[in-house]
């Protein structure tokens, strides 16, 4: 029987290869973790027990990365992989583990990071909200790359660590309406005039159509033009151009992208380039379980900050006597204003600041008072206004993340401001990927 040992007790200096190293651990990311030459190693991949050789690809000053070469020993939690892009692919990090599994150690990581980085450990984790583990990402950008070898273009995402395009055929995350266009819009872009001077594809599934949006660098040819309208009416599909970052024109018959809230009575337009949560299943449980979190009644005044195209925003307002959404970039605070238009709210305002400035936080509505806050941030976190969070004394506050490190760092000042922690959940937005969201009640103590 093969002697299998931990490299950092027994192997010598190598630049490139450990051999028959065992992981003690894994990380927030999912990772395999042990300790070589006095650093932390992170091997992608990895499972707790798993004997390995492994190649150093990264030798930091504080920790190392490294890639698996030969497994010696597997782990009873290891599957095949599902999809046949995996090896290759920058995306879905996980799919060596079964959903369950996934879900338990992010767990572990969520509850490790508030340890250490607020200082705090929880007594429990509430139940995960989740959805099916594939065909659940309605939007998604794929690169796109001229060969000027083949005369080709290349369409798919990125490599593992690179800047390099795989050759995509499908990805088994996106829901099918999607992932059936891969090849259909690559043989398509092939075809195109100007198919050298292409930037990326988005593709984004709404509730009434599907929509893609092409990125081009020069202005697209009459001819192109046709062959795309013609391919957008066999797909019976919408077709955005792209020139700048600031024009975007519909090359189709144009109808609102829309998705909906059935349980909240709300329906929300969107704009092909919106920011838009990727996992609709699990959307739909977020909202619902932030606002039973919030414990609503129809006297509270709440703060819905970052609050997007009003996701949240829209919703609370169905009980709560007034809420106000605050938003950095102007063109959602329009959308959320007429969102609430379509929807007939009028107990909604929306106002466009940047959070991360603290001169934001003097504008007129943030003199209002407000009972409840709900907090949205993007993976940056809160911090700059997380005192402000606190000097208003909300009895209820919910913070929804998709970065559990910088959650943990900004609920140290709830804390310390005498906030309890009432509840933490994990939110499965992206399975078979490293990606943690997760949701955190914070209650005021009397």
């Amino acid at each position: 029987m093969a002697q299998f040992f931990k490299a950092s007790r027994t192997n010598k200096q190598n630049n490139k290869v450990i051999k028959h190293c065992q992981i003690d651990k894994l990380d927030h990311q999912g990772r395999g973790m042990l300790f070589h030459q006095n650093k932390p190693l992170f091997v992608a991949g990895g499972l707790i027990g798993e004997v390995l050789d492994v190649s150093i690809e990264e030798d930091k000053k504080r920790y190392k990365k490294a890639t698996i070469l030969n497994i010696h020993k597997a782990s009873e939690l290891r599957i095949n992989p599902h999809c046949e892009h995996y090896q290759e692919c920058g995306g879905c990090h996980l799919q060596h583990i079964e959903q369950n599994a996934q879900i338990e150690i992010k767990q572990q990581g969520v509850l490790s990071l508030f340890e250490r980085f607020a200082k705090y450990k929880p007594e429990q984790l509430e139940e995960t909200l989740q959805s099916d583990a594939w065909a659940y990402r309605r939007c998604a950008r794929f690169g796109v790359l001229f060969d000027k070898k083949t005369k080709k273009v290349q369409m798919g995402f990125r490599r593992s660590k690179s800047s390099e395009l795989i050759n995509q055929q499908i990805c088994p995350v996106l829901k099918p309406a999607l992932s059936q266009l891969i090849l259909p819009i690559k043989a398509l872009l092939n075809q195109l005039q100007g198919k050298a001077a292409l930037g990326h594809v988005e593709l984004v599934e709404a509730e009434n159509t599907v929509a893609v949006l092409l990125r081009h660098l020069k202005p697209l040819s009459e001819q192109d033009v046709q062959l795309i309208i013609a391919f957008s009416e066999q797909h019976q599909l919408q077709f955005y151009a792209q020139s700048s970052p600031t024009k975007i024109t519909c090359l189709t018959t144009e109808q609102q992208l829309c998705y909906s809230l059935p349980e909240q009575d709300c329906q929300f337009g969107f704009n092909v380039d919106d920011f838009l949560q990727v996992n609709a299943v699990v959307n739909e449980k977020m909202v619902k379980q932030a606002m039973n979190w919030l414990a609503l009644k129809e006297t509270d005044q709440v703060l819905d900050l970052f609050c997007g195209l009003g996701n949240f925003t829209l919703p609370i307002a169905k009980i709560a006597k007034q809420v106000v959404g605050v938003e950095g970039i102007q063109k959602m605070v329009d959308r959320a204003t007429d969102n609430a238009k379509h929807c007939q709210i009028n107990n909604a305002q929306f106002y466009q600041a940047d959070l991360s400035d603290l001169n934001a936080l003097n504008a007129q509505w943030s003199k209002q008072d407000y009972n409840k806050v709900l907090l949205d941030p993007a993976r940056a976190g809160a911090a700059e206004c997380m005192e402000f969070v606190a000097n208003k004394k909300p009895t209820h506050i919910v913070y929804v993340s998709c970065d559990p490190v910088t959650l943990a760092r900004d609920s140290q000042l709830l804390l310390d401001q005498g906030y309890k922690l009432d509840k933490l959940g994990l939110i499965d937005m992206f399975p078979q990927t490293a990606h943690v969201e997760s949701m955190a009640l914070f209650i005021k103590n009397k």
